[in-house]
């Protein structure tokens, strides 16, 4: 009996373990999209205003801007993966300065905000990028 009560007990386990796995193999399928909504929304309050994207773009600048040389140049571009900064030189000097960098996410804020509440849902960010990129 003592023997059938260990099974038990390592069975029970051995579901428990893979109930974990399950839940943590579905927290790793969030959307990209989603992800990058999240990462904005610095206050967790399920919107993003508009200093939260000055801010984020400002981490992404300095992210994109190995060099440190205040541009970010093809080179430097070509590692952006959210292809956020193509529309950005706008003198098409082939260097996107912080400055064009704010501009065009001040851009993208207004192109998101539907509702012109200044305030992006998690809908109207989807919502944009879906109908840009297809997925």
């Amino acid at each position: 009996m003592l023997n059938y009560f260990k099974v038990v007990i390592l069975l029970f386990i051995a579901v428990l373990f893979s109930c974990f796995n399950l839940f943590a193999e579905q927290q790793d399928e969030v959307d990209p999209i989603t992800l990058e909504f999240q990462r904005m929304d610095a206050d967790k309050d399920g919107y993003i205003v508009s200093e939260e994207m000055r801010m984020y773009e400002e981490q992404r600048f300095r992210e994109l801007d190995k060099d440190k040389s205040g541009f970010i140049d093809s080179k430097e571009l070509s590692s952006d993966k959210t292809k956020m900064y193509e529309n950005a030189d706008t003198d098409k000097d082939g260097k996107i300065t912080k400055t064009e960098s704010i501009s065009q996410f001040a851009e993208y804020f207004k192109q998101m905000d539907k509702d012109n509440d200044n305030r992006i849902t998690e809908e109207e960010y989807t919502d944009y990028w879906k109908g840009i990129y297809r997925f």
